[in-house]
């Protein structure tokens, strides 16, 4: 933002920038102003994917906000002017340092700022309207009453108007030693005196911007010199002077801050469309590999597991498969009345002793209150013996005792009284 209008760069690389100019009816463009330049640029059909505003306040910010949301227009970033110089000179390869002085000259004032490029910390920052581009448009001006061709002016559209030529003029001697009417007629102004009338307020800029380098946490590596004021040679070199470090004047110091903020949109907005895209892919690779190798586990699983530990009415083998050496009998059931019991089985048990007569005893079927497995009866078989009987156990005797006689002596008679 300028005077007069409003600065638009456009990026595709980063490295190459295209430049747009919005006029505007007043002298400095408000937020209004703008917001309606951004929603032009937006309705366009090659409107870019991210909008980025560098503004010169705090308090333009939160106007600029409430401003584009009047315009329906969202998802812009918003940064201070210092905050995009800080952008643009990091993405610059060719600039090594880290510790930067700004020297922003605007129309308005000079702003003057001790930060740290890689982690965008501000150490010291002032502001002063002594100096200014409408201070030095102003000398100007009053260099060319001075010449008496010019008459004084008398209303606010001639003081403007006359104003307006003094910038021109100013702005010229950027790049010329002098400046003349188109017919040649009359010098104007040349730089020589240009530099003689801003010589003390460009003095008094190196000054300050000395001590404010001197209060700040870290001394400044470099002096980077933005705005529209920073073309003027003379400022570069009371800088050198004054402050005994290098000084760079970038290219289009006016559109840097504007640079920054094309970067600085370009950069957050491909950040947030990275993460979206990292949260997206984290549920996949999550899934994917559990489709790919968990189901075929679990189903191996549950397939060693059946061989291991088969179902009931199925015996299982040591090598963890099914038997097959034995062929076993099929069952058919017919129906499920439940059949009758077998008859009773008459045993015969032998007490083994002389005198005693076999006694015979019937025992009662047994009745099974649980279900038991089915074992074939191989009874009726013909070819089948049966298996001897076991041999009858031996009476219980006790061994006979004879015991030993003793003869005892005999005892005389005693005689009687």
């Amino acid at each position: 933002m300028g005077v007069s209008g409003i600065r638009a760069v456009r990026t595709v690389d980063g490295r190459s920038f295209s430049t747009e100019w919005f006029p505007t009816a007043g002298p400095t463009p408000d937020a209004e102003d703008v917001a309606h330049a951004i929603r032009v640029v937006v309705d366009r059909p090659d409107a870019p994917h991210s909008l980025g505003v560098a503004f010169p306040d705090p308090g333009y910010s939160a106007a600029l906000k409430a401003a584009l949301v009047e315009e329906y227009v969202s998802e812009v970033r918003v940064i201070s002017e210092v905050a995009g110089i800080l952008e643009q000179l990091s993405a610059d390869p060719d600039f090594r340092y880290r510790t930067v002085a700004l020297y922003d000259l605007g129309a308005t004032g000079l702003e003057m700022t001790v930060a740290d490029i890689d982690s965008g910390t501000v150490y010291a920052a002032t502001r002063t309207s002594e100096m200014s581009g409408e201070v030095l448009d102003r000398a100007v001006r009053d260099h060319l009453l001075t010449l008496d061709i010019l008459a004084i002016p008398r209303t606010e559209s001639e003081e403007h108007a006359l104003l307006e030529f003094s910038r021109e003029i100013k702005e010229a001697l950027s790049t010329h030693e002098a400046t003349q009417t188109s017919d040649g007629a009359f010098r104007l102004l040349d730089r020589h005196m240009f530099e003689l009338q801003i010589m003390r307020a460009a003095e008094h800029s190196a000054t300050a911007l000395r001590d404010l380098a001197e209060m700040s946490e870290i001394p400044p590596e470099v002096v980077v010199t933005v705005g529209g004021g920073a073309r003027i040679p003379l400022l570069k070199e009371v800088l050198e002077r004054y402050l005994r470090i290098p000084v760079v004047v970038p290219v289009d110091p006016e559109l840097i801050s504007a640079r920054g903020a094309a970067l600085y949109a370009a950069r957050v907005d491909q950040q947030q469309t990275a993460e979206s895209g990292a949260s997206r892919w984290s549920v996949t690779s999550l899934l994917t590999p559990l489709v790919r190798f968990g189901l075929p586990t679990l189903a191996a699983l549950g397939f060693f597991t059946w061989m291991l530990w088969p179902g009931a009415g199925e015996e299982p083998s040591l090598t963890g498969t099914q038997d097959t050496a034995v062929e076993k009998p099929t069952v058919e059931i017919v129906s499920t009345t439940t059949p009758a019991p077998k008859a009773a089985v008459a045993t015969t048990v032998v007490i083994p002793t002389s005198d005693a007569p076999s006694v015979t005893t019937t025992a009662p079927p047994a009745v099974s209150t649980a279900e038991s497995r089915y074992v074939p009866d191989r009874s009726t078989d013909v070819n089948s013996e049966a298996p001897p009987a076991p041999p009858p156990p031996q009476p219980f005797q006790l061994p006979p005792l004879q015991l030993p006689k003793f003869q005892l002596p005999e005892l005389p008679r005693l005689p009687l009284p």
